[in-house]
C-alpha cells in the first residue's frame, strides 16, 4: 500500500478570505505497485480545526478495509473544500513528490478559525467500485 510522508500545507490569506494553499508531500510506493504500475488517484480534502477537533477513524490496512468516518461532536462542519486531484503512477520509481501549488481554496469563504490541515487521500484504481442507488419512498398505510 502506497505511503505518505513529509506532508505539509502552507496557506495564503487577503484579510479575512482564503486565497490559495500549496500542499507537498512524498508517496512511496510497494515493490509490486512499482512492477504492476498501478495508477494512484490523489484527493485532498481541507478542514478546519477547532476547540473540539472532530475524531476521525481512518483504515489504511489495505483496499479491502479503506473508510473514512468523521465523527462531528461540534455540529459545525469543519470540511472547507475538496481541493484538486490527479493522478500518478510509480513508473519504475519508488517514491514520487506531489505537490499542489497555489490552489484556490474556495471563494468568498472566511477564515474563521485559526488551525487547519489537509487529510490526503491515495487511492489505486483497483479499489472496489461505488454507487448510489435510485432513491424509493415507500408510503405504510
Amino acid at each position: 500500500m502506497a505511503e505518505i510522508k513529509n506532508q505539509s500545507l502552507k496557506i495564503e490569506k487577503s484579510g479575512d478570505m482564503f486565497e490559495c494553499a500549496s500542499v507537498s508531500f512524498d508517496v512511496y510506493f510497494t515493490e509490486r505497485e512499482m512492477s504492476e504500475n498501478i495508477q494512484f488517484g490523489i484527493f485532498m480534502l481541507l478542514m478546519e480545526r477547532d476547540e473540539e477537533f472532530e475524531k476521525y477513524h481512518n483504515s489504511t490496512n489495505g483496499v479491502f478495509s479503506f473508510s473514512f468516518s468523521p465523527f462531528n461532536l461540534t455540529n459545525t462542519g469543519n470540511h472547507i473544500c475538496w481541493m484538486a486531484n490527479k493522478s500518478v503512477q510509480p513508473n519504475g520509481a519508488n517514491n514520487l513528490k506531489i505537490s499542489f501549488e497555489n490552489e484556490v481554496i474556495t471563494q468568498q469563504e472566511p477564515c474563521d478559525q485559526s488551525k487547519y490541515r489537509v487529510y490526503i487521500f491515495v487511492m489505486p484504481e483497483v479499489l472496489c467500485g461505488q454507487a448510489w442507488t435510485n432513491e424509493v419512498c415507500v408510503n405504510y398505510k
